[in-house]
């Protein structure tokens, strides 16, 4: 019995580590934020931010100043791009500069938005 007791928990172990590996790897952390600001201006930089991160904050994903919490679904980081990227095209804001905006992992470009003259 005690040997069986003792396979049982090697293998309880064993799976238990290969598990949190192969959660490691099933998904990306994402960083976002303006990778381009040409003629920057500080207003036109803030209502590009604030309307992400009013979005981001609405469909309650978890972030920090530059990457969303581990696991986050794409879907919904997709859902709040494009909610943000509208609240800023229906704003009467009108560019001067020329900036990117961009969420992505090492791997990929998950969402990429130009605003301004080109």
């Amino acid at each position: 019995m005690k040997i069986w007791r003792n396979i049982f928990v090697m293998c309880a172990a064993m799976l238990s580590l290969a598990s949190c590996s192969n959660d490691d790897e099933s998904y990306s952390i994402y960083t976002f934020g303006l990778t381009s600001a040409i003629n920057g201006n500080n207003a036109e930089i803030e209502a590009i931010e604030l309307a992400y991160s009013d979005a981001y904050k609405m469909n309650g994903l978890k972030y920090n100043a530059q990457s969303f919490a581990p696991g986050t679904s794409k879907d919904l980081i997709l859902t709040s791009c494009k909610q943000a990227e509208n609240a800023i095209l229906t704003s009467s804001i009108k560019f001067d500069g020329r900036y990117v905006y961009e969420v992505k992992s090492k791997d990929e470009v998950l969402y990429q938005k130009v605003y301004g003259i080109r």
